[in-house]
Formats: C-alpha cells, sequence, structure tokens
C-alpha cells in the first residue's frame, strides 16, 4: 500500500466515524474514556472537561493511546485505527479559532450549545461552560483490517499532524515490529 492509499483509508475511516476512545495512565491507574472527536489533517480535535479524570491525567502526562473502529459482528470485519501519541490543550486563540471551526464542521448541532445556552437544561449549560478543546497528535496510526487476514496492520508514522515515511505492513503486537 502506498503512502498515499493509506492516508486516504485513514482520512475516510475517521471522517465516517464519530467516537474515539483515549487511553491514558498515571502511574499504576490505567484509564479510557469515549469522546466526539472531528479530523483536522490528522489530529483529532475534542471537547473535554479539564476536571475530568483524563483531562487531569494528561495535564501531567499528555502520553496517549486512541483507538476508532465501527460496530462489527464478527472478527473477520473488525477495522479500525490504533494511535498513539498526545494529547495537549488547544491554549492559542487562533487555534482555538480553528479547532472549533473544524468541530462545528462536523457536528453543527454543537453551536447551539454556544449559541443560545438559555435553551439549554441549567445543567447542561453548566458543563457546557465548563470544557475546553483539545487535540490528540497520534505519532503513530495502525491500520487494521482483518478482512485482509487475522490482524494486518499497516502502519503510517505522523509528524505534526501530517503523514512522515512510508507505510509499513505490521506483524505482531508491536507498532515497531
Amino acid at each position: 500500500m502506498t503512502r498515499q492509499e493509506l492516508e486516504t483509508t485513514v482520512v475516510e475511516f475517521m471522517d465516517s466515524l464519530t467516537t474515539m476512545t483515549l487511553a491514558c495512565a498515571n502511574r499504576d491507574s490505567p484509564w479510557a474514556a469515549a469522546v466526539y472527536y472531528a479530523r483536522d489533517n490528522l489530529d483529532l480535535i475534542f471537547f473535554s472537561s479539564p476536571g475530568s479524570r483524563h483531562s487531569k491525567v494528561f495535564a501531567g502526562n499528555p502520553r496517549a493511546a486512541a483507538a476508532i473502529h465501527g460496530h462489527y459482528t464478527g472478527w473477520k470485519e473488525i477495522k479500525g485505527l490504533q494511535m498513539e501519541g498526545a494529547v495537549l490543550p488547544v491554549e492559542t486563540a487562533a487555534g482555538s479559532v480553528r479547532a472549533f471551526a473544524v468541530y462545528l464542521k462536523k457536528y453543527p448541532f454543537v453551536k447551539e450549545f454556544f449559541q443560545d445556552p438559555g435553551a439549554l437544561s441549567a445543567q447542561l449549560a453548566s458543563k457546557m461552560a465548563r470544557v475546553a478543546l483539545y487535540q490528540f497528535r497520534p505519532e503513530t496510526i495502525l491500520y487494521l483490517n482483518n478482512a485482509e487476514g487475522f490482524g494486518t496492520r499497516w502502519r503510517l508514522d505522523v509528524s505534526h499532524g501530517r503523514p512522515s515515511g512510508d507505510p509499513v505492513l505490521v506483524k505482531g503486537d508491536s507498532p515497531s515490529s
């Protein structure tokens, strides 16, 4: 598979789904959280509360793993993305404007949460006032496709939200194998 083919496959897969599971660890306490995301190049933008368990862990240790997959009924159908990288808050005004625009393009209904908070329940309005934008910046993306054979994965290295290097067919459990 060429880099362009793998990048196209990864982008189409990211764009076709809505939820990623983020995994983090704080010493001996692993944790995972599902979040809606929107793609900006190969970076994934999401909202979360800075007070959430995963956001607190990422503040001290930004290293993360993430997975995106659909719903499948048989192992031969399984396709998904397994990623490793870092979760970072979106802190600049320009970065926030860009991230918010990317997120609204995928989820236009979110606009109402910010435009008319009075239309929301008091509890939801309070929660929306306390969220922040984050980005998951993958360094390695593995595309799993069991239709090509059990455990068949292609590795795409990523630098600053863009592919780097040639794709590698991965065998075994390690991204470096």
